[in-house]
């Protein structure tokens, strides 16, 4: 009988606390390919550290999340780095899709950098 209330006692508390955590899941697209999947971004939880790639269908997934709100961070090379927040409830999945646009630069950022690089190479070649 000690054997059965304790079994019975065991499941019942590890039910309970599975019940305590949610999942994110959602897909990343890119604006500038008519919503194609962007494979291979990273999507970080700002929270908690945890990052993740986006696999070829632009899917993504977090586990065991405790309840609460987060902040997802996204990016991909090329393109615009964007935070969103989630709301992730207790025993659901949370589900979300995410856009992103390439970055854009200007030509007046695109010549203070060449300057500088040139301002530098010049230094150094000097100082030799």
């Amino acid at each position: 009988m000690k054997q059965i209330t304790f079994l019975v006692a065991f499941y019942i508390s590890a039910l309970s606390f599975a019940q305590n955590t949610g999942a994110v899941t959602g897909n990343l697209l890119d604006i500038e390919s008519n919503n194609a999947p962007l494979m291979f971004a990273k999507v970080s939880i700002k929270e908690t550290g945890a990052e993740t790639l986006s696999d070829e269908k632009g899917t993504f997934k977090f586990i065991n999340l405790k309840e609460g709100t987060y902040t997802l961070v996204y990016s991909f090379t090329g393109y615009e780095t964007k935070e969103s927040l989630i709301k992730v409830t207790a025993s659901k999945i949370t589900t979300i899709n995410l856009n992103l646009a390439a970055s854009s630069i200007s030509l007046d950022d695109l010549m203070l950098t060449l300057a500088s690089v040139d301002k530098k190479e010049t230094t150094s070649i000097s100082n030799k």
